[in-house]
């Protein structure tokens, strides 16, 4: 019988380590999809985005009002 050399062995751990890992992996996505992780992360994303519009709109506000405030002091 062929003995396993030590590079064979070792290969052979790695594809059995990777296949753990995959498949923790993917039960670690269900449980987050089970518990809404995922709605809750859409829900922070949201109201970030939002958030970040507010202060974009205010600061083109800001800035359109310093601009009329200049053509005003022009005239």
């Amino acid at each position: 019988m062929d003995k396993l050399s030590f590079k064979d062995k070792m290969d052979i751990m790695e594809a059995i380590c990777t296949i753990i890992v995959s498949v923790m992996a993917i039960w670690g996505t269900v449980v987050a999809w089970e518990n809404g992780f995922w709605h809750k992360l859409k829900h922070i994303a949201d109201h970030v985005h939002a958030q970040i519009e507010m202060e974009e709109k205010s600061g083109a506000s800001n800035a359109i009002s310093a601009i009329v405030d200049e053509i005003k002091k022009e005239k």
